[in-house]
């Protein structure tokens, strides 16, 4: 394949693949698609796995486009969707983008607002999932006993 018809940057579902990668691994930059489900899609869509994104036809790249905003309609098992039994539908669903940010939004102002455990932890920006918090998740400021100005306050003393 020529040099000229090398993509750096493909255009897939909304968001841009660095052309240098292999499909699988590009597909993992769009927000919402790990590494197992960018292989359903690969072979859902029937593209080769180990191509690179850059070499991709604009066909190709329709096909992969499609097959990512279509994720339900694939044969896909229960367990890779990424919300599962949905608040609002009820159903198996696969967001991605800023679909899922916005889910995942909503979700913690439903917690906050219904005043449940979790979401007086998310509020507090204490740990959710039963983590001790005697020590770490204190900001990352170093609060402790500085030993040099102790030693010189010590010798100023004496």
């Amino acid at each position: 394949m020529p040099e000229e018809e090398f993509r750096h940057i493909v255009r897939v579902a909304g968001s841009d693949l660095p052309g240098k990668k292999k499909v699988e691994y590009g597909l993992t930059k769009i927000k919402g698609i790990g590494f197992r489900v960018a292989g359903a899609i690969c072979e859902t869509a029937g593209v080769k796995r180990d191509k690179m994104v850059g070499h991709l036809s604009e066909k190709e790249s329709d096909i992969l486009t499609e097959a990512v905003e279509n994720l339900q309609k694939k044969e896909m098992p229960g367990w890779m969707y990424n919300r599962k039994n949905d608040y609002a539908s009820g159903n198996d669903i696969h967001v991605i983008g800023s679909e899922l940010m916005m889910s995942l939004r909503e979700d913690l102002n439903r917690l906050r607002k219904s005043r449940s455990y979790r979401g007086i932890r998310h509020e507090r920006g204490l740990p959710v999932r039963g983590q001790r918090t005697r020590t770490g998740f204190r900001g990352g400021v170093a609060i402790g006993y500085d030993k040099k100005k102790a030693r010189d306050a010590q010798q100023k003393k004496s």
